[in-house]
Parts: structure tokens; sequence; C-alpha cells
């Protein structure tokens, strides 16, 4: 995964992020995924495109077509949407939340670009407690796996990162705000390196209106026995399970009686 610790460290000691970088400041591209475009314009964005829509990574394991709305943590450049958007065949309602303040304006300029008036961005942490303080963020200098400093201060021990402050949210919170009428998670996508189980622990209200859920577990920072057990215990069932390499698993899981 584009987090992966080896990764990391190729990039900084070849600086292919900084020479990636630079190309695609002179030569933006714009990718296309069905009816859909985003912009590739970063080495981030580059890995995510290969992972989201040449990989593979989430195809093939819901049926789509039932998804009516969803919640992306830790959406990075939003690319999950556009995937999501065209795999479902719907006009989706959805929330994604990214830590990093940095990739607002480009999630928000990605959703408005493809009319997706139903979504919104918010800057944030989730699984970072509930009181809606702010908490501090790692943001490491290849701008690839930014996340929570108690999740991810560990693994990133020797990048120099900045250290930012967001505010921490409450998704159950945000969710009702945003759905009033009592609707439903159809799909629950967490990628949030390394704050996955506390999440699960703080988040059960919200927990208990997703019906699927995909996550990545990072398995430096998180126990993936752990992270199985909270989803059993809250009805939900492993639907599949992927080892993406040495440090990341993606758990796919759903509601039994979903």
């Amino acid at each position: 995964m584009i987090n992966n610790r080896a990764v990391r460290e190729v990039l900084k000691v070849f600086k292919i992020h900084l020479f990636v970088d630079w190309f695609f400041r002179f030569f933006p591209r714009q990718g296309t995924f069905g009816g859909y475009t985003y912009p590739v314009a970063s080495l981030e964005a580059w890995l995510v495109e290969k992972e989201i829509f040449k990989g593979g990574i989430y195809d093939g394991v819901f049926d789509l077509s039932q998804v009516e709305t969803f919640a992306d943590l830790g959406c990075n450049r939003g690319l999950f949407s556009v995937w999501l958007a065209e795999k479902s065949r719907r006009k989706l309602k959805g929330i994604l939340v990214e830590a990093n303040p940095a990739l607002i304006p480009e999630v928000d300029r990605l959703l408005k670009k493809n009319g997706f008036d139903g979504m919104s961005i918010l800057n944030g942490a989730a699984g970072a407690g509930l009181d809606g303080g702010e908490v501090e963020i790692l943001v490491p200098p290849t701008d690839v796996g930014a996340g929570l400093k108690t999740a991810t201060e560990r693994s990133l021990s020797t990048d120099k990162c900045n250290l930012i402050k967001v505010k921490s949210l409450c998704l159950c919170d945000v969710w009702r705000k945003r759905f009033p009428n009592g609707e439903r998670c159809g799909l629950l996508k967490i990628d949030i390196e390394g704050a996955e189980q506390t999440f699960f622990e703080q988040e059960q209200d919200f927990l208990a209106m997703v019906e699927r859920l995909v996550v990545e577990v990072h398995e430096t920072m998180v126990s993936l026995a752990g992270v199985k057990k909270i989803l059993f215990s809250k009805g939900f069932s492993l639907v599949k399970e992927s080892k993406e390499d040495s440090e990341t698993s993606l758990i796919f899981a759903e509601r039994k009686n979903g």
C-alpha cells in the first residue's frame, strides 16, 4: 500500500517524490474512470490511482448497486468517491473526511467538477476522541501516509514530519447532522493510518448505522485480530480479507442480516 514503510524509505533515499512532483507540476495529467475525471498532479495521487483504478483493490466484493450513502475516512484526494460513483451507478450521498488540510481544496474541486453535489468534504481526524478538540497530525515529507501523532509516531519516527493540529470528529454526530432522517451508511471505507481500532471502540453508535465496510488495517500499529473481534461482536461477518503487503491488510465486512 502507499503508506508502507519500505515504500516511504525508497522515496526518501532516492528522492523519487521530488522528481515525480516536479514532473506533474509542469505536466499535470487528467485521469478518467468511466464517466468521471480526477487530477493526477503528485506522486501520491499517482500511487492512489494505481491502487484503486489499475490494481482494483476494492473491486468485486460488494453489491454496490445497493449503496446509496457512504462515508470515506482518510479520503486522501477523493478518488474512492470516483470509483464508488462509477461502480454503483448511483447519485450518491456521502461524507469524506481527510486529516491533511492541504488536500481539502483538491478534493472539493474534484467533487464539484464531477457534479457530486450529494457529497461533502470535512477536514478533521477520526478515531481521535469525540470531544471536538484539537489533535496533532503528522504529515511526512513525502506526503504519503499522514495520520494521528498518537497512532503514527512510531512508524514515522525516521521521517522529518510536519506537525499540524486539526479538529477531532465524532462521526456519529457528523452523520446525523448530514442525514437527519435516519439514513443508514451503506458503505464505510476507512484508511486512517493506525487509528482504526480506536475508531471502532469510540464510534460504536455510528458503527451501528453501517451496513458494509472496508478497512485498511495497519498491522504495525493495530492488531488485525483485535479489529476483526470488534467487528464480529458488532454484528458484522467477514466477506473478504486480503494481504496487500507485509504491513497492511484489507478487511471487507457486512452485517449478517444485510
